[in-house]
């Protein structure tokens, strides 16, 4: 079997090639034995795989840099060298993406390039936020501490993210799911069944002739119906990702019911965690500020953050700003107020920052309690009206032969 491999030689030159082997173990093997580092490997279908047509979905996920940061800690807690650490992590990771992104970061930091700088070459793994963070860890020397920061920083945004996820899954799999039986029963089902109530030429009730209408279009116009679906959900999602739709989604998110609370609080608890690890590495004030408006993924807590650092730039505190906000709980206020007077800001925005993230996590839970009786109650009034518009009209039939 033809394999194609991505190895280093001893003197740190990377080398690419193939070698022909029974198996992955004996090419790995093969090479070792001429004291080549080996990289990566595989074998030619799947190289011709991940070169091909699949290499435009491939991406990193959260959980991999979340692990990338907790492992290279604990690495430099045990005096690893920087670019050893880096081989580590290469040998540990499956995805072919981050191996690629951590073979080019340990090159160019072998070249003489800070840790910093060439994890900046990588902003689709590596955002603006992590970047300063390692950047502050080189300028103070502390850079076990400040990754260590980052994966608890990471870990707790990607278990929250997990938990919204999961939570909004479960109603859109059973709402996507009653759409697809509906429309099923609309174009094959109802049509078969009203064409014995249309025959008889008696009187149908409203309620019958709608779901007869409603079956007719579906039956007759399906395909135009998909393209309408189709355009609606390709319209809502253009418009979202547009820089206007995005500003007006993010001050319309804020203020929907039951929702409304559940998104502020989830923005509060990703501004003020943000804060809280950029302040503890060390950065500036006005410089974490301006890393977390970047980073906290709202308009409206953007442009808070935005006349936060230019109040603070004059001289002015974040409490002073943050109670002049509707969009800033009292709380926050007093909490960012009491930490800037102690001296311990990073630990009151790290104290605020757990609390929301627990109220996320109560608020959806609820959301998950609530829904499941909602969704069965939608479901029991969708078949209610299927029942009272065929069957009730048939019964009524039969009764009077």
């Amino acid at each position: 079997m033809q394999f194609s491999y991505q190895a280093r030689t001893q003197q740190g030159d990377i080398k690419n090639g193939s070698i022909e082997a029974a198996t992955k173990e004996a090419a790995i093997d093969a090479l070792q034995r001429s004291n080549f580092f080996v990289i990566d490997i595989r074998s030619s279908s799947e190289s011709a795989l991940v070169s091909g047509g699949f290499k435009f979905f491939r991406r990193v996920p959260r959980k991999e840099v979340v692990i990338f940061s907790r492992q290279i800690s604990t690495l430099f807690e045990a005096k690893v060298p920087l670019i050893e650490a880096l081989k580590t992590m290469m040998e540990q990771t499956s995805n072919p993406m981050f191996k690629d992104a951590l073979l080019d970061i340990a090159k160019n930091v072998d070249a003489g390039a800070s840790l910093s700088k060439a994890l900046a070459g990588h902003k689709k793994i590596f955002s603006d936020f992590y970047v300063n963070m390692v950047k502050s860890g080189e300028a103070s020397g502390k850079l076990e501490d400040i990754f260590r920061y980052l994966a608890d920083g990471l870990e707790r945004e990607f278990y929250l993210l997990q938990k919204v996820r999961g939570a909004l899954t479960y109603p859109a799999f059973i709402i996507f799911g009653f759409g697809a039986i509906g429309f099923v029963m609309m174009v094959w089902v109802v049509p078969n069944l009203t064409s014995i109530l249309k025959e008889t030429g008696q009187e149908l009730p409203f309620l019958t002739r709608m779901v007869i209408g409603v079956s007719d279009v579906f039956a007759n116009y399906w395909w135009a119906v998909l393209i309408g679906i189709a355009g609606v959900v390709g319209g809502i999602l253009y418009a979202v990702n547009s820089q206007k739709g995005k500003e007006t989604w993010d001050r319309v998110q804020l203020k929907i019911p039951i929702f409304g609370k559940m998104f502020q609080k989830f923005y509060l608890a990703r501004m003020t965690d943000s804060l809280s690890v950029l302040i503890q590495g060390g950065l500036p004030i006005v410089q974490a500020l301006e890393i977390t408006a970047e980073v906290v993924r709202n308009r409206v807590y953007h442009e808070i953050l935005l006349q936060t650092i230019e109040e603070v730039k004059k001289g002015n505190t974040i409490s002073s700003v943050f109670r002049t906000r509707k969009e800033i709980p009292v709380m926050v206020s007093q909490m960012v107020f009491v930490g800037e007077e102690s001296g311990k800001l990073d630990s009151t925005l790290k104290s605020a920052a757990d609390f929301y993230q627990k109220e996320v996590t109560v608020v959806m839970d609820n959301l998950v309690t609530l829904i499941e009786p909602l969704l069965i109650m939608v479901l029991g009034i969708g078949v209610a009206i299927m029942v009272m518009a065929i069957l009730m009209p048939m019964y009524d039939m039969a009764q009077s032969f």
